[in-house]
């Protein structure tokens, strides 16, 4: 299938147009990028874990090299990271992912 722009947008010498095989191709990379997102937000907690505490380390670090203003600034990210990671953790356990024994996935129905 091809989908034709009008005269009045591009001229009235050129034709340009889209086949399907490029909508293909965007479909393609559109369910692509959702499969490394999914993969990403799946280990969303662990990634900002560690993030946080790279930040205590470097938190330390500067404490350490009388770098109070980095040092200041590493322990506030370092708090939040933990912080969110908390507020993941207690959101998980008021909604869990899990269907109860008695649900039936083809129907939808609890029986």
């Amino acid at each position: 299938m091809t989908y034709y722009v009008d005269d009045e947008k591009i001229g009235q010498k050129s034709i340009q147009y889209r086949t399907q095989a490029s909508e293909s191709k965007e479909i393609d990379l559109l369910i692509h990028s959702l499969g490394i997102i999914i993969k990403v937000g799946r280990y969303f907690p662990i990634i900002l874990l560690s993030l946080a505490s790279l930040n205590i380390l470097m938190a330390a670090n500067d404490f350490l090299a009388d770098s109070l203003i980095f040092a200041t600034l590493n322990s506030i990210f370092a708090l939040s990271g933990f912080i969110s990671v908390v507020q993941m953790r207690q959101r998980s356990q008021v909604h869990p992912n899990k269907y109860s024994p008695s649900y039936n996935k083809l129907t939808g129905d609890l029986s």
